[in-house]
């Protein structure tokens, strides 16, 4: 499965690189999406329902304080997956969906063997 707009978070993550995408996941978005993002812990889902918007960029509030901590946490094996989610959800907002996948999905494969990379492979993987 090729990510497509629905593998752009409401909190700007890229669902296309997560370990779960596309066997347990389609994106956050999606109409399959694993239970811990259906649940939101982080509450991002239910603030951006109740703001009337589809992703955190486009809140009057954004960012916002809850984005900021969230970009700053969980640390697996030294890499916070979220913390680029500010800086991603501003890139989003200036060149559009269909350049931002595609600029996600050259980050996310491998040059020199075409795996797709996961957050947490990005820095370690080797072919």
């Amino acid at each position: 499965m090729k990510p497509d707009e629905k593998c752009v978070s409401v909190c700007g993550l890229y669902c296309g690189a997560c370990p779960a995408f596309p066997e347990a996941c389609h994106g956050c978005l999606s109409d399959f999406v694993r239970d811990v993002c259906k649940v939101c812990k982080n509450g991002f889902r239910k603030c951006a329902s109740s703001h009337n918007v589809v992703r955190c960029n486009e809140c009057p509030e954004f960012p916002c304080r809850r984005l900021e901590e969230f970009s700053k946490t969980p640390i697996i094996n030294g890499i916070c997956n979220h913390a680029e989610c500010i800086g991603d959800l501003f890139r989003l907002q200036n060149i559009g969906i269909e350049r931002f996948l595609t600029e996600k999905a050259i980050q996310h494969t491998c040059h020199k063997c075409g795996q797709r990379l996961t957050w947490f492979d990005c820095k370690t993987h080797k072919c």
